[in-house]
């Protein structure tokens, strides 16, 4: 959805088909198409909105494999690795715009939403959709009234291949290589594999019909050893006073961490394998009879399975803590240790089908027509194997002993234990089987999007526009959980210990040095449940399956109106959306009575109306030179997960974890402010600057809280994870970009050189309400980078092409602790450099070489009163690829 301003039919990307085309100065995303050769300045520098786009050819010269890590290299554009703790961050899924996320932001192709099975984000996994099949990457920086207004930090929309465009081609790549650490864990090292093309054709008498057809399949291999010594909900450290407290008594608030001892109560090291598959097919029809009418149908389906295995080994301590001879040392009395491995396999699939119509009524008037469908299908399995030191095998219970108490030191906040009795602890049949469970995970969305539009050119430079649109979007939600533990202790004895399901590698410990990461042979282990089940009983886990369901159905009635008037000094436009949203949303509700708890199925209802304004304005200073301004309201809807008010229940044997909805929160709104300088010195050269600032109202975010829960008739330590609403939040950054294509006025192979660097400073703040009431400032907003660099140096001459390519995101908020401050987790400060290189030995072939992550930096998380201490920390491997390129001439 963009606009343009005073387009011609000579520039590059703006189809010449019609004459509105010559006076239009806000026509929408449908009536712009993108050229394969068109340059990479053209939709921004004549949006009527700010954007920022990479073409697809930039794509293709960088070395990424889908559209979220292309999306990076665009000013203001930040990634995401996995949130979930309990899976590896070896793969990038999602994208945040200027510090906001997918909860704030709109994921559409051709302007249509794009499904999301996800109950953490709104927006759509961009890992999903491959590069081949589009035309450009557009994102909105500013939302007017013409765009749904889910766009608090703006909106990526993917718009795909136009076959008038690109006429009769066919473009296709295959590519193989390896990363570095696949091979490091229990799986032998595999290759990676990539495969895409796209075939582009124009046929009948006139050249009327068009057909675009595009593919990719992508076979992705890695391995990790990860240390997660603060637990994915941050209560992996404990802090105790000099006097020695029993390790069950911490006192974690912030006056006790300002000058007490963190002592590691959860060592643990995660070591994950992981085959990674995704393929894609999408088509698109197109059909131009004339230049006042034209026709696409464009389909596609998207489909990943990611299969991890995890390897883990915990330490958690009990007794009386002591401490050390420095502050970063200290003991502990006893312990238990366990070892354990985690299938957990992951489905995704994605349809998406979209209709669309053109028609010009007149010379002025045009009609456009939109409609959409779109599901998508998450399906998650975990199935959790876990033995135990001092297993009571008749209450299921863990007993503490001192040979697996140890002493520990730090080293930059990473802890390394030493456990009392490294024989005992290395002895595998000193652990009992404690426990069988399989988990599901199934979420469902189908999103439908109706749209019309009229548009009319007054003359003069005046013009209006005015449409309806409709969502319909439902979302369901399930989870399935069932526990096998061992039904006594002579069972226990039958089924046997670690040692009978080791397999047979055998890891190097990170968290204990001296103790033998054990592996077990996941087959063998699921056998001892599988062929012994008489030996084996269930635990109750309604009250884990029932609260985690429910049924959204969402309906967002939209109309909207804009006029503007423009000349070749200054362009101005107004609108206003009015936006009504209905939420219907249906779940079990737990009441005990008598100690006996019945779930019932309840339904409720919650809408709420907004009028958003939207005016911007650009004064062209020069033919090259131009100002912009915006101000504009937006919107950010709850996430399905935090609507639908779904607990989901984790433990572990010593801690429960309790993420829950909020029925009762309030969609964000915010009042956006923005303003641009863009200086067009050269075709292929631009220089921009821009600020812009977001006051964000009902901010949205998970407050994390600690206390204690009753299961199964005793006391656990419990962490609640929960949304809510805070008083006030904000958001203020300046963003940067340089990019000169090629230097021309240098001599020789110099000229062939270019430059590309952008940086975006962000400042982002909200008000979080703690556990007793007070409110502090959080000097961040989640997932929000402090700073983003982008640079590249590239060369290109005939035949040989080239680039080195950096990209740097500063420190930002991970999760915040309405207990303790301290308790605040902060991803760490990461660059990555990535190397392309491809030569063309004939015009249909080239070989293409791609290095990605060249430093194998990986992941850090950190908490604690100074960000002393490590959370979570992931290594990320280097990838090596290498591959042909197909461009037969047809």
């Amino acid at each position: 959805m963009i606009g343009l301003h005073q387009p011609t039919p000579t520039k590059p990307g703006i189809r010449p088909t019609s004459a509105r085309k010559s006076t239009l100065d806000a026509s929408r995303t449908e009536n712009v198409s993108v050229h394969a050769n068109r340059d990479s300045t053209s939709s921004k520098r004549y949006s009527a909105q700010m954007i920022d786009t990479l073409s697809a050819e930039q794509i293709r010269t960088v070395p990424d494999l889908s559209v979220v890590e292309a999306a990076r290299r665009i000013v203001g554009i930040s990634v995401m690795p996995s949130t979930d703790d309990n899976r590896s961050d070896n793969n990038i899924e999602n994208i945040t715009i200027r510090g906001l996320d997918n909860s704030y932001n709109l994921i559409t192709i051709d302007g249509a939403q794009l499904a999301s099975a996800n109950n953490t984000y709104r927006g759509a996994r961009l890992d999903l959709i491959p590069s081949s099949m589009l035309g450009e990457l557009q994102v909105l920086k500013t939302v007017d009234a013409y765009n749904d207004p889910q766009g608090i930090g703006g909106q990526v929309n993917m718009v795909t291949k136009n076959a008038f465009d690109y006429g009769n081609t066919f473009d296709t790549q295959l590519l193989g290589g390896w990363n570095n650490l696949a091979g490091s864990v229990v799986q032998p090292m595999h290759e990676n594999w990539r495969v895409d093309g796209a075939l582009t054709r124009v046929f009948g008498k006139n050249k009327e019909f068009g057909f675009v057809l595009s593919g990719n399949y992508q076979e992705l291999h890695s391995a990790t050893h990860a240390i997660l010594p603060g637990d994915s909900s941050g209560d992996g450290w404990n802090y105790y006073t000099a006097s020695g407290t029993s390790v069950g008594s911490p006192t974690n608030t912030d006056a006790v961490a300002a000058t007490g001892h963190a002592v590691p109560v959860r060592s643990q090291d995660y070591a994950f394998d992981d085959a990674y598959r995704r393929y894609s097919l999408t088509g698109k029809f197109q059909y131009r009879p004339s230049h006042r009418f034209d026709l696409s149908v464009f389909g596609g389906y998207f489909h990943t399975l990611d299969q991890e295995t995890r390897n883990e080994a915990l330490s958690m301590p009990s007794g009386t803590w002591t401490q050390g001879a420095t502050p970063d040392t200290g003991s502990v009395s006893t312990g238990q240790y366990q070892f354990g491995i985690t299938q957990q396999p992951e489905t995704q699939r994605t349809w998406f089908v979209n209709g669309k119509i053109h028609y010009d009524i007149n010379d002025r008037m045009h009609l456009n027509f939109l409609a959409s469908d779109s599901i998508a299908w998450d399906d998650s399995y975990r199935t959790m194997i876990k033995y135990n030191t001092g297993m009571n095998e008749n209450t299921n219970k863990t007993t503490y002993q001192s040979n697996y108490g140890y002493s520990y030191t730090l080293d930059n906040g990473a802890p390394s234990i030493y456990l009392n009795d490294l024989t005992a602890a290395n002895n595998a049949d000193n652990y009992n089987p404690r426990y069988w469970r399989f988990y599901g995970f199934h979420v469902k969305n189908d999103v439908r999007f109706l749209r019309g539009d009229w548009r009319w050119d007054v003359g003069h430079g005046f013009w209006m526009n005015a449409g309806v649109t409709q969502t319909m979007t439902h979302v369901t939600n399930s989870e399935t959980y069932t526990q096998w533990i061992p039904k006594d202790a002579a069972a226990a004895a039958e089924i046997g210990n670690m040692d009978q399901v080791l397999a047979a590698k055998t890891l190097t410990m990170e968290s204990a040095p001296g103790l033998k990461y054990l592996t077990l042979n996941y087959q063998e282990a699921l056998d001892k449940l599988l062929n012994n089940k008489s030996l084996f009983k269930t635990t109750n886990t309604i009250s884990t399956t029932k609260p985690a369901y429910y049924h959204m159905q969402e309906s967002i009635t939209a109309a909207y109106f804009q006029t503007g008037w423009h000349n070749r000094f200054v362009s101005l436009q107004g609108g206003f959306r009015w936006d009504h949203t209905r939420a219907d949303i249906g779940n079990f509700n737990g009441i005990t009575q008598n100690g006996v708890t019945d779930y019932l199925y309840e339904t409720r209802g919650a809408g709420y109306d907004y009028l958003l304004p939207s005016f911007l304005a650009t004064f062209n200073l020069n033919p090259t030179m131009k100002v912009r301004a915006a101000f504009t309201e937006t919107v950010g809807r709850p996430n399905y997960g935090d609507y639908g008010a779904a607990t989901s229940t984790t433990f572990d044997g010593a801690t429960v974890n309790i993420s829950q909805g909020n029925p009762n929160l309030k969609p964000r709104h915010s009042w956006n402010y923005d303003l641009s300088y863009e200086w067009y010195p050269q075709k292929d050269t631009i220089l921009t600057v821009g600020l812009f600032y977001k006051d964000i109202h009902d901010q949205i975010y998970t407050r994390t809280s600690y206390g204690n829960i009753m299961m199964d008739g005793a006391s656990y330590a419990a962490v609640i994870s929960e949304p809510l609403n805070a008083s006030g939040a904000g958001m203020r950054g300046v963003e940067m970009q340089l990019m000169r294509q090629r230097f021309g006025f240098l001599p020789g192979i110099l000229k062939n050189f270019g430059l590309s660097f952008n940086a975006t400073f962000l400042q982002g703040f909200y008000e979080e309400t703690m556990d007793d009431g007070t409110q502090r400032r959080v000097n961040g907003l989640s997932n929000q980078p402090s700073h983003i660099y982008n640079a590249s140096l590239f060369y290109a001459d005939k035949n040989l092409e080239a680039r080195v390519a950096y990209n740097r995101i500063g420190k930002s908020l991970y999760s915040t602790s309405g207990t303790a401050k301290w308790q605040d987790m902060w991803l760490q400060e990461r660059g990555q450099l990535d190397l392309q290189a491809s030569y063309r030995f004939y015009k249909w072939l080239s070989a293409t070489g791609q290095v990605q992550n060249l430093t194998g930096e990986g992941y850090v998380t950190r908490m604690g009163p100074r960000e002393n201490l490590i959370q979570d920390r992931h290594p990320a491997g280097r990838t090596v690829w290498f591959g042909l390129r197909f461009q037969p001439d047809f």
